[in-house]
């Protein structure tokens, strides 16, 4: 039996996919009641996943909804864990990064664990990303302060921005909610927003790494313009279009492929 959550997840993956889904079809796809169903598309209309209309539920096409880290991790493991593993090659001895909070970044931690580093600084506002490292040998972990965001596990706001401004970066690894080819690379809140900005300013090298499903995406918060990083680390969903834009403004893409993905 499934959780409310997953349940929850699953009809929004559905309603995207068909582009309209009634009730009844929705109640017998999951084997709950209709009065269920509607409770889980009040609860997805509210947070902005889906808008109900006439006994049915559509795509909110526009700005997405913030997930908590607990629901993200949920959301496309197995590619976020091989997206992570193939960034984390990009680190090297005696490297100075900033490892940006999110789940795939949290994912780049994890994959540093096997690898065998010497003299590398890592500086991050993510809470979980700090404690993938607290034991890894051949890491000093920074961490940025500032104010705790308990739904995302990230540190942001002027007490964060202030840690940064008297340090410079060899790479930032940047997570990111949203990737449209008009507004931008975005995030949900305006404080990491900034912050992150201010991240990419003082690194040599940007690095952005988001599953497939961020594209076509869009947050209210701008980090940075559609192209204005050095490398993505993205799957093989990555649509055709935005692949050849990034292509034509000669930023790197590393693909990782979906279809190994178990």
């Amino acid at each position: 039996m499934k959780s409310a959550v997953e349940r929850r997840m699953e009809i929004v993956n559905v309603v995207n996919q068909e582009g309209k889904s009634r009730v009844e079809d929705l109640a017998a796809m999951f084997s709950v009641s209709s009065v269920t169903i509607r409770s889980d598309l009040s609860f997805l209309e509210k947070n902005g996943y889906v808008v109900r209309s006439h006994g049915a539920a559509i795509p909110n096409i526009g700005v997405i909804a913030e997930l908590s880290v607990h629901e993200k991790r949920r959301q496309n493991a197995g590619i976020k864990a091989r997206i992570g593993h193939e960034a984390a090659k990009l680190i090297e001895c005696g490297d100075t990064v900033i490892l940006d909070s999110g789940t795939t970044t949290r994912e780049i931690a994890a994959s540093l664990k096997s690898k065998s580093l010497d003299n590398v600084v890592v500086m991050t506002n993510g809470l979980d990303v700090a404690m993938e490292l607290a034991s890894v040998p051949g890491i000093e972990v920074l961490m940025s302060g500032g104010v705790l965001r308990k739904n995302a596990l990230s540190f942001s706001g002027s007490q964060a921005e202030s840690s940064l401004k008297n340090y410079r970066f060899d790479k930032v690894f940047l997570g990111v909610d949203g990737i449209d080819l008009r507004v931008g690379i975005t995030t949900h809140s305006e404080p990491e927003a900034s912050l992150n900005r201010l991240m990419c300013e003082i690194s040599g090298q940007v690095i952005a790494v988001a599953d497939s499903s961020k594209f076509g995406k869009r947050s209210c918060h701008i980090i940075r313009e559609f192209g204005d990083i050095d490398i993505l680390v993205t799957d093989s969903n990555i649509p055709e279009d935005y692949l050849q834009s990034l292509k034509d403004m000669k930023v790197e893409v590393i693909i990782v492929d979906k279809e190994k993905e178990k």
